[in-house]
């Protein structure tokens, strides 16, 4: 991507503008409409709507709370039956959201009452086969993970146990499932997947990798590139990519990555950023990255799990323990502009709202948070 030109920015002044509470579990997810106005936040086996067009007063408007389970009782239900993922349709009519292994589009033109239009089952392989092919099938990961439609709306692209499912959905009555992407020589995918912004690539955590997929035609996928992780530390710890994310103008690629070591008294957790660009498929090249983390306690948890770009590619967000806010400069490193405290626990999901006025921050303290930045280059309260 083109970074800034000129002296990196001023540091942003954040300042917490709503909390959304109400949340009866853990938020897992959050997600703007494309207009900005509604916010999707998955957690148990609900998604909230919410109307966050008034900050100083947002209300929720609907609650989805019939994502039913698909009767798979071998994985514990409080793991496996929850909304990890949810989306938003390009042209905010459809929200996709995950919960076990059923990912059912909903039609929210009427954000207060939504409707459902159809329901995408993706069957659990059967541990024969699952021996034959030496699949390994991780109880966490065997659930809808994440889900993101295609920039032009016409698919979506579901995670599911370790496979990501491309399905044509642009007849909602008959969405046909087009193709199924795993890993070939590797411990298989980790959770982390998104399209680029064009639509071309889509990219897919692993260990240790990064892989880019050329999804050009849908039924017949291929992949373009391996972008290769750097090990980090003493002994070289395998590095569990669990978030991606394309800049808006697609020559960069940001992976949120990180590995614990645990002992008999203590465990520690750690976290990264890489940052590489992809304008050329045949030679990615890593031109940043960032190590946080370290603690020594039982409980800690450093390792990344979300990442998002503004959508004026000026900032990158990452969530772990506390939600981090970084500068992307001309100089390519890039720096933490700074830490949003204030939730108590993990920081599972953040994400931009489409107009760059605000960041949204989930987590395992059951809430949402509303984050309004101030830059003092800026002049009117945008990054």
């Amino acid at each position: 991507m083109r970074f800034l030109k000129g002296r990196p920015p001023a540091p942003v002044s954040p300042s917490l503008a709503a909390t959304l509470s109400g949340h009866d579990t853990a938020v897992n997810v959050v997600r703007f409409s494309p207009d900005g106005q509604l916010l999707a936040a998955g957690c148990g086996r609900t998604v909230v709507l919410w109307d966050v067009s008034d900050l100083a007063h947002p209300a929720q408007l609907a609650t989805v709370d019939h994502l039913v389970p698909d009767g798979d009782t071998s994985v514990r239900p409080m793991r496996r039956d929850q909304v990890w993922a949810v989306g938003f349709s390009p042209d905010g009519q459809i929200l996709a959201a995950g919960c076990g292994r059923t990912v059912v589009l909903w039609d929210v033109s009427v954000p207060a009452h939504p409707a459902q239009r159809a329901a995408l089952s993706h069957p659990r392989p059967h541990p024969k086969a699952a021996a034959v092919t030496g699949v390994v099938i991780d109880q966490a990961l065997a659930c809808v993970r994440e889900v993101d439609f295609s920039p032009d709306g016409r698919s979506l692209a579901c995670h599911c146990d370790k496979t990501v499912v491309l399905w044509d959905v642009t007849d909602l009555a008959h969405p046909a499932q087009r193709a199924a992407l795993t890993h070939q020589g590797r411990p298989g995918l980790a959770g982390a997947m998104g399209f680029s912004p064009d639509g071309r690539l889509l990219a897919t955590g692993a260990k240790n990798a990064v892989v880019l997929w050329d999804v050009a035609a849908l039924a017949h996928p291929a992949q373009a590139a391996t972008v290769q992780l750097s090990r980090t530390g003493r002994g070289g710890p395998v590095l569990t990519v669990r978030a991606v994310a394309f800049s808006p103008d697609g020559r960069s690629l940001a992976a949120g990555s990180g590995w614990s070591v645990a002992t008999q008294y203590s465990s520690s957790s750690r976290g990264a950023i890489a940052l590489w660009d992809v304008t050329d498929l045949a030679h990615p090249v890593q031109t940043s990255t960032r190590t946080f983390g370290n603690t020594a306690y039982r409980g800690a948890n450093a390792e990344v799990s979300a990442v998002a770009f503004s959508p004026d590619g000026r900032l990158a967000a990452a969530g772990a323990r506390r939600a981090k806010v970084w500068w992307l400069d001309n100089t390519g490193p890039g720096r933490w502009a700074t830490t949003l405290t204030g939730h108590q626990g993990q920081v599972s999901g953040v994400r931009f709202s489409p107009d760059v006025q605000l960041l949204a921050s989930c987590g395992t303290d059951k809430t949402v948070r509303l984050w309004e930045p101030s830059c003092p280059e800026s002049g009117h309260g945008r990054f």
